[in-house]
């Protein structure tokens, strides 16, 4: 889960900083934070699932930092954090998730974690780490997985990316029921497969994988089950 932390006051990040530590470790899910003393600052592109916003910042407050947000269609959820209870109501203006009052109370902070991510089912949400940081999306946005040795390539709906772990360890984070490995170097999304032969898949992006010769019985297997379980009725 990608946080940005936005207010003029560093002990503030502190506090935030620590609190989400806290929640990475009980809930065991990947948490990446950044931190920006301004609106200006904020990038409004959608790089962050949760942005934490102060209400009161120097220059652009946090209602504008928000419209901001929106503007540029950036999808990530806005908690909004003041010691002015009053201000809540503003926040609607804007689509916030949640208005929590400062001093942050860590109970409430946790649970509207906790309310983000089961607006998504956690079963389907997986975290990474890449060189620039990290990324989560949903498993069901995921069409592919490709090994190349210690690395792996997630190939999602929207773009690619190169993650420094293996194609195994990538593989046993995703729920078995929805992925299976058609080739040693390749793990398809059933979800995504538009057509099969005997030895290729043809995804619903256009791309294509291999199935391997030893895979080929627990490829169809799996297909033919996650038919069964989803009442997919596209598959040829």
């Amino acid at each position: 889960m990608r946080i940005a932390i936005c207010d003029d006051d560093r002990g503030f990040h502190s506090t935030i900083e620590r609190l989400t530590e806290q929640y990475e470790y009980t809930r065991n899910i990947k948490v990446y934070t950044r931190h920006f003393d301004s609106g200006e600052a904020l990038p409004i592109q959608n790089e962050f699932d949760v942005v934490f916003l102060d209400y009161e910042m120097g220059g652009i407050n946090g209602i504008e930092t928000a419209k901001r947000l929106r503007a540029a269609n950036s999808k990530a959820v806005i908690i909004f954090i003041s010691a002015y209870p009053e201000a809540a109501l503003d926040s609607f203006e804007v689509s916030a998730f949640r208005f929590l009052i400062k001093p942050v109370d860590k109970e409430k902070l946790f649970k509207a974690l906790d309310d983000y991510l089961a607006s998504f089912d956690r079963d389907s949400i997986i975290s990474f780490r890449t060189r620039d940081g990290g990324f989560t999306v949903k498993t069901s946005d995921i069409i592919y997985l490709e090994g190349d040795r210690g690395h792996t390539t997630v190939r999602t709906k929207d773009k690619s990316f190169y993650v420094a772990e293996t194609l195994m360890q990538v593989e046993t984070r995703l729920p078995q029921e929805k992925f299976i490995r058609c080739h040693k170097t390749f793990v398809a999304g059933l979800a995504h497969i538009a057509n099969h032969s005997l030895t290729e898949i043809v995804f619903d992006n256009g791309e294509k994988a291999s199935i391997g010769r030893n895979y080929n019985k627990s490829f169809k297997t799996a297909l033919q089950n996650y038919i069964m379980r989803y009442n997919e009725g596209r598959y040829q």
